[in-house]
């Protein structure tokens, strides 16, 4: 068989394996069967496959970790391996300096290290030991999800461009997130109600007086434009409720958000600092709140049906709601602290950023629709304010050592 025949038949066999259709064995059998001699041309055809299906996923709109998270929903655990080498052997392919350093974050992130490796199908089973069979299964699983990729709006300039600088962050940005994030992980991890109030509350005072005091810095020169975008991918199921919760600490970090709901992820726009701040308080809170309300267990009505469903919907709603009035009046007590002589310097600067993140959500999502969601269980809602309401964002409380 060609080259042309092997490429031809690929995408069928991409296809029957991914949708474990009746097509799917005799397609492997048809690649398997060759001797040892022509592997390695199917091995070629296959890789070579791989990686064009990888660079199309980024051409859509995707970066590493949307197609790593993505594929952890949709594929078997055995095959992220490959995956994510078939990723190092595909990012070979550009020059140094023509990957944005954001996207390198992600590769790292995700486990995909530097020096990028090339990829052979051959040596990859002998290292996972899987048989013949197995590395074409594993292969075609892979290539058939990343041929179902939809389009996406592309985030980051593409691996192979020239680099976007990159508005240079403050020396203190580091520690402060790293504080941050230090506080969150002890609240998530407290079994106290009313430590976690304190470390949150704590995490929400810093984030708001950061992102303030870095405004000021830039209200005596020249106001740089570090709008960007980032991914949060949640957890099935209520993602509605979830992605409003993100949204509801978007806001209150002056970002904006979009949720694409079949996918399950939310696309944050805001300045950097925002994002960064959004980012890890939303992950944080989204845990929080999956505690509370599995602490609520299953609901039963009065007939002896399940209403476990619709409660855990509503409690994440109010839950959102809530905690959206609280960290907006948190934020907005930091910004009206700051004294009246900084308060005419820091105004035009968040007008500025506003209308930067304005911009760049327009032209990222120029066509968005609002949806409005019930609230089909009044107990779910009350249980969510109630929860929200114990873990209070309180800034002023003390933090317990």
């Amino acid at each position: 068989m060609s080259d042309e025949e092997i490429l031809h038949l690929l995408p069928i066999a991409a296809a029957s394996v991914a949708g474990s259709d009746d097509r799917a064995d005799a397609a492997l059998a048809r690649l398997g069967a060759y001797d040892e001699r022509d592997r390695a041309q199917v091995d070629r055809c296959v890789q070579g496959f791989l990686g064009g299906l990888i660079r199309g996923a980024w051409e859509r709109g995707w970066a590493p970790a949307d197609v790593v998270q993505y594929g952890r929903r949709e594929l078997d655990a055995a095959t992220e391996p490959l995956l994510l080498a078939a990723i190092s052997a595909e990012h070979q392919t550009y020059p140094a300096g023509t990957i944005d350093p954001r996207w390198l974050d992600q590769l790292t992130d995700v486990g995909v290290a530097q020096p990028f490796t090339p990829l052979s199908l051959t040596s990859w089973a002998a290292g996972a030991r899987v048989g013949r069979y197995l590395v074409l299964h594993h292969a075609l699983a892979v290539a058939g999800f990343l041929q179902t990729l939809p389009i996406m709006a592309k985030l980051f300039p593409l691996p192979g461009a020239p680099a976007r600088q990159q508005h240079a962050v403050a020396p203190a940005n580091g520690k402060m997130l790293a504080r941050i994030r230090a506080l969150l992980a002890k609240a998530e991890a407290t079994e106290f109600p009313d430590e976690a109030e304190a470390l949150s509350g704590k995490a929400q005072e810093l984030m708001a007086k950061f992102s303030l005091d870095s405004a000021l810095v830039e209200a005596d020169v020249e106001i740089p434009d570090d709008s960007a975008a980032r991914r949060l991918w949640v957890e099935t199921p209520y993602v509605s409720a979830k992605a409003q919760l993100v949204g509801a600490v978007a806001a209150a970090n002056r970002c904006r958000t979009v949720v694409i709901e079949t996918l399950a992820v939310v696309t944050i726009v805001g300045a950097e600092l925002d994002l960064q701040h959004t980012e890890i308080l939303s992950t944080s809170l989204l845990v929080q709140a999956n505690r509370a309300m599995l602490a609520s267990g299953k609901q039963i009505g009065r007939r002896g049906e399940s209403r476990t469903r619709s409660f855990r919907q509503s409690f994440l709603m109010a839950y959102a709601m809530r905690i959206g009035e609280r960290l907006q009046a948190t934020a907005s007590a930091a910004e009206a602290a700051v004294p009246e002589s900084d308060a005419q310097r820091l105004l035009p600067v968040l007008a500025k950023r506003e209308e930067q993140v304005e911009a760049l959500y327009t032209r990222l999502f120029p066509n968005t629709t609002t949806r409005r969601t019930r609230i089909t269980n009044g107990e779910g809602w009350e249980a969510g304010l109630t929860a929200a309401d114990q873990a209070q964002l309180d800034a002023r409380r003390q933090v317990r050592r």
